[in-house]
């Protein structure tokens, strides 16, 4: 007769769940093809969804949820300690480092509606709408809801649970997106479908991380195992807080001086772009952070798996920016519909940074996975000032010209960006350049051409050259993978892959 586990013995099987490193490369390959499947589903219903609610809501009530989601950005950037994320990094847990992380995420949520609720009078006057305010309420009762499971999401992380991460995700999302459409078109939910939204989306990812990871808090007897937790989250919300500003200024400064119906433009074609980068570096981030961490201390190998993943999310992210940019007309067509023609130069304006923008997102991950957050702070004061100035620089001439300054800011920021994540590691700038050079100049060729071929072509005519141009491109890519020195690890990978594939397998037993 098998005796029931008692809590404490399940809460311990989950945190002391082992890793070894001779199989993190097959677990990190698993997690991201887990993590690229469910994201391609998600990317696919989110252009649904956009498309939908583009046709339900008008620009001026998608700027009116980014007036108040810039406001709750920075609420939660104030409060949000990425205490979850130094559980994912550390090498031993303890219930009390557990415990204390869920504790300490609850009371800082509750730290966020205070603060939204304070920042309530300052943020109607700013964009000069009474609406905002009630936005702002809605959106701040959705921090203490994600807080409730964000240590069960981080453990199942940590565990690499892939399989229910990525589903757990992908169910709110669906569940948040559904119920949004419905409210918009069944009840005229207005701005506030989006709202309730964000409700959803966040109770239904809670409740389901709590099915799927048994781990419970309790009370947490000594506090002092947080000190280096809250220490290496302190300096990560530092650099957040930065990038707050460089990510959300251009919403305030779009909204404060050109009004609602310029930032729902703004933030429509900010949106589309997303998409993209987070289908890249979310899903492969979730997977490299936790192995990486657990390589650092073989930094051979850790070199190895950053550059090796570093070539994949590039070669993907340039295939994708040289399509995004040179079919950037056809695609808000498409997706948005009538009526949002300003969005397509703010689009292809926005693209042009996804050429450096996919490369530097991963220097999150050297940071994170070396425990030097630190670092991360001291480029953050660096980067974000490039930012900003970009903005101010590109205010004057309306949402597409802050768009082209932030852009050519990015591409400025490029190399410092890199040298100040590697140096000091058994990466070089050299490994970097090696990795991103062949596929970031193939894109710019390639996407060039296949814009001038769009300006001339109709709808029919664009998706076509649009195809080509995504097959050319791919098969330069295979090319470089298939003769160059840097990629033998990736042709190594590609080839056994590929022997295992059932095909090849009767192939070879024809034979």
């Amino acid at each position: 007769m098998t005796t029931a586990l008692t809590q404490a013995e399940i809460n311990q099987r989950v945190l002391s769940s082992d890793q070894p490193t001779d199989k993190l490369g097959a677990r990190t390959v698993r997690g991201g093809a887990i993590a690229v499947g469910a994201q391609i589903f998600r990317a696919v219903l989110q252009l649904v969804g956009v498309a939908m609610l583009a046709r339900l809501l008008t620009p001026e009530q998608f700027g009116l949820v980014a007036m108040g989601s810039t406001v709750m950005a920075l609420v939660s950037v104030l409060t949000e300690l990425n205490i979850t994320t130094a559980t994912i990094q550390r090498e031993k847990l303890t219930q009390d480092d557990a415990s204390g992380a869920f504790w300490l995420n609850l009371a800082m949520a509750a730290m966020a509606l205070v603060l939204a609720l304070i920042a309530i009078p300052a943020t109607t006057l700013l964009f000069h709408d009474a609406r905002v305010h009630m936005i702002v309420l809605g959106l701040a009762a959705t921090v203490p809801i994600s807080a409730l499971g964000a240590e069960h999401q981080a453990l199942l992380s940590r565990n690499m649970r892939w399989l229910d991460v990525h589903l757990i995700a992908l169910a709110g999302f669906v569940l948040g997106l559904i119920v949004a459409i419905l409210a918009a078109w069944l009840f005229h939910a207005g701005y506030w479908a989006l709202i309730i939204q964000a409700w959803v989306t966040a109770g239904a990812t809670s409740a389901l991380s709590w099915l799927r990871c048994p781990w419970r808090p309790s009370f947490v007897k000594d506090w002092r195992a947080a000190t280096s937790t809250l220490h290496f989250g302190l300096n990560l919300s530092g650099a957040m807080f930065m990038s707050y500003i460089s990510r959300q200024l251009d919403n305030v400064l779009i909204g404060w001086r050109w009004g609602s119906v310029q930032l729902g433009f703004y933030s429509r074609a900010y949106t589309l772009l997303q998409t993209p980068l987070s289908f890249l570096t979310g899903p492969l981030g979730s997977a490299m952070v936790p192995a990486m961490s657990q390589l650092h201390s073989e930094p051979q190998k850790w070199r190895n798996a950053y550059i090796d993943a570093l070539s994949v999310i590039t070669m993907i992210g340039t295939w994708m920016a040289c399509l995004l940019y040179g079919g950037s007309s056809t695609i808000i067509d498409v997706v948005l519909g009538p009526g949002w023609d300003e969005t397509k130069t703010i689009f292809s304006f926005l693209v042009i940074s996804m050429l450096v923008a996919t490369p530097m997102r991963t220097t999150g991950w050297i940071y994170m996975s070396s425990g030097r957050t630190d670092r991360m702070l001291a480029w953050a004061f660096v980067g974000t000032p490039m930012y900003v100035i970009a903005f101010i620089v590109g205010l004057p001439y309306g949402a597409a010209g802050v768009a082209l300054c932030y852009s050519i800011s990015q591409l400025l920021a490029f190399l410092p960006c890199m040298w100040m994540a590697v140096r000091g590691t058994s990466i070089s700038m050299r490994d970097v350049l090696e990795a991103v050079a062949v596929p970031t100049i193939g894109a710019i060729v390639v996407g060039l051409t296949l814009k001038m071929a769009t300006d001339q072509l109709p709808l029919i005519g664009d998706l076509i050259a649009m195809t080509l141009a995504g097959l050319l491109y791919g098969g330069l890519l295979v090319l470089a993978v298939w003769t160059m020195p840097i990629y033998a690890r990736l042709r190594a990978r590609a080839l056994d892959l590929l022997s295992k594939t059932p095909w090849l397998r009767a192939q070879k037993s024809a034979v």
